[in-house]
């Protein structure tokens, strides 16, 4: 009977320990495999290391291999091979620098938000809405699908925060709830919209509702031509220049909703100048971009430059991003508003009959400034007013000065002494003849 016991003792510990052991096992098996995730995990992680900055989901920052790689790629197709359709244009005078296909109508995506905000402006100027409204999200704005800020049926948010959701992060539902809280329904915001491109004298615009996806119901699309987007461009900054501090932010962030994403500008914070606009997709539209950009002046030498670029129509992310940074870049590089004259500095000295002085300075009247290609050589023609005789009242014309460029007149000013040239005297008349026989004299030695 003790023999029975000791073996049922024996038992019982010889499978208590297995057991142990197996949990052990099991427990040992588990951590390996979770080593071997994360490891997997960590070879799996993109590495950032090429020197070049790119639009990611989580903001700019450096090219992996592969993106590096694509860039080069693409770097070597012309802008024509790259877009539909380009443009880049000077702000201040609307004038076009480079352009292909510009007059084509072109199905606009999001960049017809741009249309959107601008009639949501016009709203808040005349006291229809206020940016501090708040709103009652309704249920047909967070069911919109594409780009959007991620609301559902009951948030509440205020005009100005759904600005900059639908100009940050291209907000369809917030733009359909701002066109909502304005005209009740996205069909009478749509006819608000038309009236304002027609102000606009935008002939070939067409709207049919406030996001730029496509109504797949009747197969209709928002749509302009490139020239047209590069005009509303111009237009809703010079009325409303507030629209830069929102497609200027890097990204949108709304903590009680967990909302964090980045500006759908694929150049904003790579090139340094750009400060906005608006990004579009769809399966018409192809990838599409209008971005803007300001470049500061040197004082004495240049002037601001905002520059305007539009790329439509490209296949991908990364075609349109490496047409409208070249685009871009190359603008900023080539033109300036370059500033002619100044108070100070002379234009050049000129002999003038009779006078106190041998020489007499002479100024532009007006200083100016004009658009121009840094690669072009700039020539200027200056005419003097001949048999100039002293005395000369101060601020009378002796002369004209124009500038051109590529042949084109760029600049013309009236040239002026800008103090009063005396007469000489009959003491320093003498002086100045026998000055003259003895320059002569040397003159006949020599």
């Amino acid at each position: 009977m003790r023999r029975f016991t000791a073996l049922f003792l024996l038992g019982i510990i010889l499978i208590l320990n297995i057991n142990v052991f197996a949990q052990k096992d099991v427990s040992i098996d588990k951590n390996t495999s979770v080593k071997a995730t994360e490891e997997a995990k960590e070879e799996k992680k993109e590495i950032r290391d090429q020197n070049i900055l790119v639009p990611t989901k989580d903001g700019v920052q450096k090219a992996t291999a592969e993106e590096a790689g694509k860039i080069e790629e693409y770097e070597k197709y012309s802008l024509e091979e790259l877009s539909k359709s380009y443009l880049l244009g000077d702000y201040q005078s609307g004038k076009i620098l480079e352009a292909y296909n510009i007059d084509e109508v072109r199905p606009m995506a999001s960049t017809s938000k741009l249309v959107s905000i601008f009639v949501v402006f016009d709203k808040i100027k005349d006291g229809t809405i206020s940016k501090s409204d708040e709103l009652t999200i309704d249920r047909e704005s967070s069911l919109l699908g594409g780009s959007t800020f991620k609301l559902k049926e009951n948030d509440k948010m205020t005009v100005d925060d759904l600005i900059k959701a639908s100009m940050v992060v291209s907000g369809n539902d917030a733009i359909t709830a701002l066109a909502k809280h304005i005209s009740g329904s996205v069909e009478a915001f749509s006819v608000l919209m038309n009236k304002k491109c027609k102000d606009l004298g935008l002939k070939n615009a067409h709207m049919v509702n406030p996001t730029g996806l496509t109504n797949y119901a009747i197969e209709d699309y928002n749509k302009m031509t490139t020239r047209e987007m590069f005009i509303l461009s111009c237009e809703l900054i010079k009325y409303y220049p507030e629209i830069l501090n929102y497609t200027k932010e890097a990204y949108l962030k709304d903590e009680d909703r967990n909302f964090l994403e980045y500006n759908t500008n694929p150049i904003l914070g790579i090139v340094p100048e750009i400060d906005g606009l608006k990004t579009g997709y769809t399966n018409a539209s192809g990838r599409t971009v209008i971005s803007t950009g300001l470049k500061k002046g040197i004082e004495g030498k240049s002037k601001d430059l905002r520059l305007v670029g539009i790329v439509t129509g490209c296949n991908g992310d990364w075609q349109r991003y490496v047409a409208i940074k070249r685009l871009m870049s190359k603008g900023f590089d080539n033109y300036e508003y370059t500033i002619f004259g100044t108070e100070s500095k002379p234009i050049q000295n000129i002999n003038v009959e009779n006078a106190q002085d041998a020489q007499t300075p002479v100024f532009i009247k007006i200083k100016g400034y004009a658009l121009v290609n840094k690669k072009e050589n700039i020539k200027k023609d200056i005419k003097i007013i001949s048999e100039l005789k002293a005395p000369i009242e101060a601020g009378k014309k002796v002369g004209t000065i124009k500038y051109y460029s590529s042949g084109d007149l760029i600049f013309e000013s009236d040239l002026i002494v800008k103090d009063k040239v005396y007469e000489k005297g009959i003491l320093q008349r003498f002086v100045r003849i026998y000055e003259d026989i003895f320059k002569n004299i040397e003159r006949e030695v020599s």
